[in-house]
């Protein structure tokens, strides 16, 4: 497949603020980023208490996929993010029960005095929790519920096993800010209770290129670009059946309180 555009040396990544590396991602996340599996919103519902008109807070919702996903329930969701390529990309997708506002999970300007639920996929890892448990607590109570998601993919698996290899050899940043190396570490500050489920995406070769590079730790922080496609494109070749592989996840949630 033809080069992706990307950014052009490790020096580059150290310029990027935190609110503002996605934004070079914006269309391969839209494109190729997994939904969340609908049993996982099927949990939330239910652990939360939610019902048709329950307004929830999607924190750093980006291109909007859980938020389109809840809202799908009959939930009013505000989906919030600091970055405004990501919640163009929202907006552009249209839906129902849906509003954005461009705010960090710490503040949470929403325009709300309270909520029924706060919920972030693939986003906790960058939230300062120190900071933004008594914004929470003001929305949804000291008691209210806040979780947490991720789609963190399978270890077990040898595909998912190879291509973990491949990031820790060539991208240096992942073991620092990846969600995989991280998500455990939020579970570890929070008294939550935790829930797995299973949930896969089938990829022909562009999209699994795609997958890859709407990481921001790929797209801004690696040694050797043209090697770790190289490698990239082998390991799809020795797993490919019919064109195509699965990244398989394992999607974790956990539900826990502000207070």
């Amino acid at each position: 497949m033809p080069p992706h555009p990307r950014a052009s040396s490790l020096s580059y990544r150290r310029r990027v603020d935190p609110r503002e590396r996605f934004a070079a991602t914006v269309e391969d996340y839209r494109r190729f980023r997994p939904d969340y599996p609908e049993a996982l919103i099927d949990w939330i519902v239910e652990r939360c208490e939610l019902a048709a008109g329950s307004v929830v807070i999607d924190v750093g919702c980006g291109t909007g996929i859980a938020s389109r996903q809840l809202a799908a329930r009959g939930l009013a969701v505000v989906g919030a993010d600091p970055n405004e390529a990501m919640l163009e990309a929202a907006r552009a997708e249209g839906g129902q029960r849906l509003r954005w506002a461009l705010t960090d999970a710490e503040t949470l300007d929403v325009g709300l005095d309270r909520a029924d639920a706060i919920v972030g996929g693939q986003c906790f890892h960058w939230i300062d929790l120190a900071r933004a448990r008594p914004r929470f607590a003001e929305l949804v109570g000291p008691d209210g519920p806040v979780v947490a998601f991720w789609n963190l993919r399978d270890g077990s698996d040898p595909f998912m096993a190879g291509y973990e290899a491949l990031l820790l050899e060539h991208a240096p940043e992942y073991a620092k800010v990846g969600a995989e190396p991280r998500a455990e570490a939020v579970a570890a500050a929070v008294d939550a209770e935790r829930q797995q489920f299973d949930h896969a995406q089938v990829l022909d070769r562009a999209g699994f290129f795609g997958r890859v590079w709407s990481s921001s730790y790929v797209r801004h922080g690696l040694k050797d670009r043209d090697a770790f496609e190289a490698s990239l494109g082998a390991l799809f070749d020795r797993h490919a059946a019919d064109g195509t592989v699965r990244f398989v996840y394992r999607t974790l949630a956990l539900r826990f309180t502000p207070g």
